[in-house]
């Protein structure tokens, strides 16, 4: 079996007023020998294309077609070339997928599935149908009846170990204020 080895090089030596590159091909056959397309002396390896081997075509025989190698390897036929898939031939797509397929744009791809576009600015403002947002919460005061917000006292030393009754009872005296002023004990 033959096949095609291509070396790609910018040619030197020829006036290339384009700047286009130049591939060389190279055909070799199945032994990795050169094969000579220009009517040398080297004999193509069974199978291979040759005019001789294309006797039997008219011309228009394989206009529109593809070669294609037998599976046997003995020689060639010309086939349609495969038809790439379309949205309209694929298998299994629904009419919306088959739209958004063909869509151009992602505009047209939201048209395609019924999404459209948004007017929304962002601004909670320009909201309707807006939920009834309460007033700030306000935390009450404790009373004997009900739990309510307490504040921090004032930090109060420890008496010393060897305070008299004055010292103690004015220390508890002012603990006292504190907790009547804090709403902890009623006053």
């Amino acid at each position: 079996m033959s096949q095609a080895v291509e070396f790609h090089h910018l040619t030197s030596g020829v006036a290339n007023t384009a700047r286009q590159a130049v591939i060389e091909t190279q055909f070799v056959d199945d032994k990795g020998k050169p094969i000579d397309l220009n009517g040398g002396s080297s004999t193509p390896s069974a199978g291979s294309v040759t005019p001789a081997s294309l006797g039997g075509y008219s011309s228009g025989t394989g206009r529109g077609k593809v070669v294609q190698v037998k599976a046997d390897g003995s020689g060639f036929d010309f086939v349609a070339p495969v038809t790439a898939p379309t949205a309209d031939t694929l298998t299994g797509a629904t009419d919306t997928g088959k739209r958004v397929l063909k869509a151009t744009d992602a505009a047209a791809a939201r048209k395609a599935i019924g999404a459209g576009t948004s007017s929304f600015s962002g601004s909670y403002d320009d909201l309707t149908n807006k939920p009834a947002i309460p007033a700030a919460y306000t935390l009450p005061a404790a009373t004997a009846a009900a739990l309510g917000g307490v504040k921090q006292g004032a930090a109060v030393p420890d008496l010393a170990a060897d305070a008299n009754t004055t010292t103690a009872n004015a220390k508890i005296n002012a603990l006292l204020a504190q907790l009547r002023a804090a709403g902890v004990i009623a006053a």
